[in-house]
């Protein structure tokens, strides 16, 4: 008999939490399991990832509230959430289940939360109040949860240091991707996004190298830092793939450090992996990551790759190994690194290959879904 999953994030923006539960739905064993996706701000009115302290948290009272009415209605054998907000929300929503499925005598679902990098990460920049409030939330949440997936072992200790929930509820399972994914060749990548550029009256230099980065525009990416770096690579042209609430205040100091013609933002387009060849070096500057998707995709692409200290990061990315890892909020190492790979050819072309074999080996599609499966049993 299949059993029925329902997987509840908080909104439908493209990021790596979405991603995962899309990998999910689309490759577990259809003849084991029936899913369905609920979103918020969607088929759930009233979860949202704001906060509404002045209403006494009204909307998220709301948000339970229909939740508890949704598993009644669908009666799902797994509720498996995903993100902050909807972990806490879908939890006690799952509480206030329980108790008519005891009543009803029918069977309580199994409840999974997987963790895409703690919100309350010491590298956020959060009050601490604001911290401890998220850390008490996950932990009342964690009450009502039979397991909690950390993408990366870095989670799995952050959530053991805060006492979040015990350690046979906790498990670490690594986010894979499929070794096999295309991307569009390098001339047509770099095509694809000079379409996007908006009109100008000058051309971007024939042989400058492309150093380029793709996420969403958030603090937590910390894209002043990779901005800043620019300044240090006269040569170079540099673009993110994103967009945000970060836009105006990153294009602001693009603006006052005189790189409006080297430094461009792309609109995304939803499958923005594709075009990764059209860089010669990728760069992640984030003060905050789970286990980036965007990263490991970068590495199947066979990109040079610099990154910053943080998050699950240290575990796919081994200094000087298969890419270069240098501190957080420095952006002349940032750009030491970056010029080094661009200078050194032969280095570049050692880590990059090393890169997709880790990600081929460590990080698979097929392994994600085969440990998930074994937690849903």
């Amino acid at each position: 008999m299949k059993q029925k999953i329902l997987y509840i994030i908080t909104k439908d923006d493209v990021g790596g939490a979405q991603k995962y539960v899309n990998d999910l739905i689309e490759n577990l064993d259809k003849n084991l399991f029936e899913t369905k996706l609920l979103r918020g701000g969607k088929e759930i009115k009233w979860l949202s990832n704001k906060i509404w302290p002045w209403f006494l948290f009204l909307n998220d009272w709301l948000a339970i509230l229909e939740l508890a009415k949704i598993y009644k209605k669908e009666q799902p054998d797994i509720i498996h959430l995903n993100s902050s907000k909807a972990g806490v929300i879908g939890s006690l929503a799952t509480k206030i289940y329980k108790i008519s499925c005891h009543l009803l005598h029918v069977a309580c679902p199994k409840v999974i939360f997987t963790a895409h990098g703690w919100v309350f990460n010491p590298t956020n920049a959060l009050s601490l109040p604001i911290r401890w409030f998220y850390i008490l939330f996950h932990k009342i949440a964690a009450l009502f949860q039979d397991k909690i997936i950390c993408v990366s072992e870095y989670d799995y200790k952050l959530a053991l240091q805060y006492k979040i929930a015990p350690a046979f509820k906790l498990i670490s399972i690594h986010n894979g991707i499929d070794p096999n994914i295309k991307f569009l060749d390098r001339e047509t990548a770099k095509g694809e996004i000079l379409k996007k550029l908006p009109t100008s009256d000058f051309r971007l230099p024939t042989n400058a190298p492309w150093i380029g980065s793709i996420g969403r525009l958030v603090k937590e990416k910390n894209y002043e830092t990779f901005i800043k770096a620019a300044t240090f690579i006269p040569d170079a042209i540099f673009f993110i793939i994103g967009n945000g609430l970060e836009l105006t205040n990153l294009q602001q100091t693009i603006n006052n450090l005189q790189l409006t013609k080297r430094f461009f933002f792309i609109e995304p387009c939803g499958e923005d992996y594709k075009y990764l060849k059209a860089f010669d070096v990728f760069v992640m500057s984030s003060i905050k990551e789970g286990l980036p998707y965007i990263l490991l995709e970068a590495m199947t692409a066979e990109l040079p790759i610099v990154v910053t200290e943080t998050g699950g990061i240290p575990e796919i990315i081994k200094n000087h190994e298969n890419g270069l890892m240098v501190s957080q909020k420095n952006p002349e190492m940032l750009a030491k690194a970056v010029l080094g790979l661009i200078k050194n050819k032969n280095i570049a072309n050692e880590l990059k290959t090393t890169a997709k074999k880790i990600v081929q080996e460590k990080f698979n599609l097929k392994q994600m879904i085969t440990k998930t499966a074994l937690v849903y049993s």
